[in-house]
């Protein structure tokens, strides 16, 4: 028979599992892999840095409701890839990183670039592993895509040394893996879903609350349901916004704080009851917790659940929506005319309303707020958004509506900074169809802002904003915590960078804003530019949301 190449055999299982884009930092021992890649047509995706490789990848997997794959050098390579490891180990994305190393037949003498990747990996992935045959590649390759998205989804790393990569074997010895199965959608315990289904029936104060790991149930019809037979008010994890449209009437995202502190019952879907809602303390003691996840650990952490399932997402709604059926039209009659109700739409308003004055601020420099509110009014109703930064974030969250699923994407469960630019990447080649929109701040733009690049190389018209408030929290930390004797900046950049002409150095669109009427047509004409662009806004340096007071510590502004 035959012979083929370890190189080979990587591309072949990766077209076997149906990769669509595998992202990389060209690089040994690599190289012909990464080529056979786009023989095969898997489409490589040659980013700037590897940190920026693997964030591309895992907005490319999750707006695509994929494994995201990256395909990377050896030693600092691997390293360098640690961070965007670790942000999909928190936020449970499935990713498979394919790394390569020194060679085994020198393991132990000091080859080039040699480390212990697979032992690096082992504590922020569900499975690190090292191809010690080229036969196995494939083999392993399809349990690294099976392990990544099965249960709570999460990363993987399959180490590929350089000997095993440039090996030629016979044909014969390969054993075909197979495209590795759908996860397995767990069904929850019946006696557990009846109880739930009567505390939802009694409640006279509910509330759900959903989150960005319906991703990969895709159960947004059942959570919409859930929400219209019962008129059960919900509030979304920053990431969740969009599995049932912001602008539902039922959202009471903007009384979040009221929400939590006044429910006598709250659903758990897709989401943790982490530092992200307060680890469940803000929810009354004496309310009910119904929670649905498919980690069992993760049932009852940090707050007592009164009712527990463990299952899929969507599996364990349309369970519990069989549950209801024939018996939720008293509950949600008795919902429609409720105070709770009543009292949350007050508060929405109330609070919707305290931000108008700022939104409507002609102030120069402008102030945050001005700048979402133009970002807003110019967005099309079904796009996607990546955000990255704290003040950035924070603004974002109270005035940029998502309103179709998987279509938001910012720095998640462990606050990453530095991603808003390669998610942005990878999201537009997963949905080409849609408008993408990256808003950054100043200080998160600087991490990997030369994938700008990135997107013009590879023809993806994105829109890029740079919040540009000279540097990390403005002005505020500087003035505040920073003194130096003689007058260097810790905290705080060059003033009014014109971070636009880095995009126009590589031929792309470029605008800089400095007054808010300058704002929206500088947007329009960003969209309209059919290439990537960036729109640098000089924003105050001392505008924040919420605004420091005196006393409390720097750090708890960026909650800590």
């Amino acid at each position: 028979m035959a012979e083929v190449e370890g190189s080979t055999l990587v591309a072949r299982a990766l077209h076997e599992q149906g990769t669509e884009h595998v992202f990389t930092v060209v690089g040994g021992p690599v190289i012909e892999a990464v080529g056979a890649c786009g023989d095969l047509g898997v489409r490589p995706i040659g980013a700037r840095h590897e940190q920026a490789a693997v964030f591309a990848a895992l907005g490319e997997g999750y707006v695509a409701g994929r494994v995201g794959v990256a395909l990377l050098a050896s030693g600092p390579a691997v390293t360098n890839a640690m961070t965007g490891v670790h942000v999909a180990w928190d936020n449970c994305w499935p990713l498979v990183v394919l790394g390569g190393s020194a060679a085994l037949a020198t393991s132990g003498l000091g080859g080039f670039q040699e480390a212990d990747s697979v032992t690096m990996m082992q504590s922020i992935t569900k499975w690190s592993v090292r191809a010690d045959r080229a036969e196995r590649i494939p083999e392993l390759i399809a349990r690294a895509h099976h392990v990544a998205m099965s249960g709570r989804p999460g990363p993987v790393y399959v180490d590929l040394p350089s000997d095993v990569l440039s090996a030629t074997i016979d044909e014969s010895r390969v054993r075909p893996a197979g495209r590795a199965a759908p996860p397995a959608r767990p069904m929850g315990d019946p006696s557990a879903i009846e109880r739930a289904a009567e505390l939802l029936l009694e409640a006279e104060r509910p509330l759900l609350i959903v989150g960005k790991g319906l991703r990969w149930s895709q159960a947004y019809e059942e959570v919409s349901r859930l929400v219209d037979d019962l008129n059960l008010p919900f509030l979304s994890s920053p990431m969740g916004r969009g599995a049932i449209p912001d602008d539902h009437a039922l959202n009471v995202g903007a009384a979040r704080s009221f929400a939590l502190r006044g429910a006598d019952t709250v659903v758990v879907v897709g989401a943790r009851l982490n530092w992200v809602f307060g680890f469940g303390r803000s929810i009354p003691a004496d309310a009910n917790v119904i929670q649905i996840d498919i980690d069992p650990e993760e049932i009852g952490r940090n707050r007592p659940a009164t009712v527990g399932i463990v299952g899929d997402a969507g599996t364990v709604l349309r369970q519990l929506l069989m549950a209801l059926e024939g018996r939720s039209e008293p509950a949600r009659s008795r919902a429609a005319e409720s105070p709770w109700l009543s009292d949350l739409r007050e508060h929405r308003a109330k609070n919707e309303a305290a931000l108008q004055p700022l939104m409507d601020s002609d102030a120069v420099p402008m102030n945050h707020h001005r700048l979402f509110r133009d970002l807003r009014d110019v967005l099309p109703r079904e796009c996607i958004i990546t955000v990255d930064g704290q003040i950035t974030f924070a603004t974002a969250r109270q005035l940029l509506p998502s309103h179709i699923p998987a279509a938001r994407l910012n720095p998640a469960t462990n606050g990453c900074m530095g991603v808003g630019v390669p998610f942005a990447v990878g999201a537009q080649l997963a949905r080409p169809d849609l408008r993408v929109l990256s808003v950054n701040g100043d200080s998160s733009f600087g991490f990997n802002g030369l994938e700008v690049e990135t997107a013009l190389r590879y023809d993806l018209p994105i829109v890029f904003v740079v919040d540009n408030n000279d540097g990390i929290m403005g002005g505020i930390l500087e003035s505040r915590m920073f003194k130096q004797p003689h007058g260097e900046r810790v905290a705080m950049y060059r003033p009014q960078a014109r971070y636009d002409r880095v995009i126009e150095a590589f031929g792309g669109h470029g605008e800089h804003v400095t007054r808010p009427e300058e704002l929206r047509p500088a947007l329009e004409r960003a969209f309209a530019a059919g290439r990537a662009a960036l729109v640098n806004v000089v924003v105050d340096p001392l505008a924040m949301w919420p605004a420091p007071t005196e006393g409390r510590r720097a750090s708890a502004l960026m909650g800590y």
